[in-house]
């Protein structure tokens, strides 16, 4: 089978991290391709240098200069624009550049990635009957409740679309309301494999010269505010002079986060900007509790729990998305779910939350048993192998209501 991936851009991401496992996990059994859509060009490679070389990644604007040529298209727009003509060079050129692939490739299936990326393939395979598999990230949810776009464009998605992957029951009821009662859809954990540890000379605690018996909070997670970065670091403050000597450790990188750092006030020798990471596996070793005060909208099933508990290791988050859900097994709770207050991760109830770790190590002790359990549902055998099974579902399908492909 020929697969085509699309995804809207290629930055740090969860929806991008799936993206290259998936690719990587198919790529063992099926010719895959992914179409990196480039709605945002960034200057750095960093995720598309993780793709496997049995994986071929198409952009539309070239790695080596993306911010250049979008911004000679972009001066060439706001020109015609002068002359009363509105001419979307990037979008002509977009469309034309991926029908060219799509001729060349002659896939058998696509699986779209990331609103932007849907509604782009859907508008322009018009006059193909290539099968369209939709992955809902969550952004569905966001688009819908923020308005970022009208309900008659995601009205035509869902009704162009041969199938569709949720993450979550979440994710599930957010588009209920705009899905057809035929189309198949298929509730798929993001998948990741057991953490292959590389050999390290030195551990992260060692590195950062923490003690070993010291109790280490950490998140990773995008360097944006709606994250909870900033919340966490006031709830640290309020636990950080506790009777157990506790640190925290952030991964992640941004103006934001970099402006963040001075905001420290006294605590910065308990506080450890350690910045963007391709491997943040190292760290998360080093945590004794995973944390993710998220209040972005989009959330939908964040990576960053899901590493935190492939490692055994307890997260307190926010009841975002799908979060509660990743955290449960057998209606147990691998750490604390935090509220939501005026639009925010609840301070107090995450400083609450890190208190009862560090004055009851047996409750840690017993939340990392049952972090190692809600794993087990997210093992990328597991989710590669239903990916796999719904393809060939939809392609049935897709035969049966289109006799000339046969």
């Amino acid at each position: 089978m020929k697969i085509l991936i699309t995804i809207s851009h290629l930055m740090t991401g969860g929806a991008q991290t799936f993206v290259i496992r998936l690719a990587s996990a198919l790529a063992k059994y099926h010719t895959v391709y992914v179409y990196n859509f480039n709605f945002f060009p960034i200057t750095d490679n960093i995720l598309i240098d993780r793709f496997p070389d049995n994986v071929k990644v198409i952009s539309f604007f070239p790695p080596s200069s993306p911010t250049l040529l979008n911004q000679t298209l972009s001066k060439l727009e706001r020109l015609t624009a002068k002359t009363g003509k509105k001419v979307k060079f990037r979008e002509k050129l977009r469309r034309l550049h991926f029908q060219f692939v799509l001729k060349q490739l002659k896939v058998n299936l696509i699986n779209s990635h990331l609103y932007h990326a849907d509604s782009f393939v859907v508008e322009n395979i018009k006059d193909l009957s290539i099968p369209v598999i939709v992955t809902d990230h969550g952004d569905y949810k966001y688009v819908i409740e923020q308005q970022l776009s009208d309900r008659s464009n995601t009205q035509k998605i869902f009704e162009r679309i041969n199938g569709i992957v949720v993450l979550s029951e979440d994710n599930a009821t957010a588009i209920a309301q705009y899905v057809k009662s035929n189309l198949p859809i298929k509730k798929i954990y993001n998948g990741i494999a057991l953490p292959q540890l590389q050999k390290q000379t030195i551990s992260g605690r060692e590195k950062l010269k923490i003690p070993k018996d010291a109790l280490v909070f950490g998140m990773v997670a995008r360097g944006i505010q709606e994250k909870g970065w900033a919340e966490l670091i006031q709830a640290f403050k309020q636990v950080v002079y506790a009777k157990q000597e506790v640190y925290l450790i952030l991964v992640g990188d941004s103006e934001y986060l970099r402006n963040l750092k001075a905001s420290l006030n006294g605590i910065a020798d308990r506080v450890h900007f350690v910045g963007y990471s391709s491997d943040p596996n190292y760290w998360i070793e080093c945590f004794d509790v995973g944390v993710l005060p998220t209040y972005f909208d989009g959330e939908s099933l964040p990576y960053s729990i899901i590493e935190y508990l492939s490692f055994g290791k307890p997260a307190i988050a926010t009841k975002m998305g799908g979060i509660p859900e990743i955290m449960t097994h057998n209606a147990q709770i691998a750490g604390f779910t935090i509220k939501i207050q005026a639009g925010k991760a609840d301070v107090a109830s995450l400083a609450h939350a890190m208190l009862q770790y560090i004055n009851n190590p047996s409750l840690l002790n017993q939340h990392s048993q049952i972090a190692q359990q809600a794993f087990e549902k997210f093992n990328i055998e597991n989710c590669v192998k239903s990916y796999k099974l719904f393809f060939q579902q939809v392609l049935v399908n897709n035969m049966k209501s289109s006799p000339d492909q046969k």
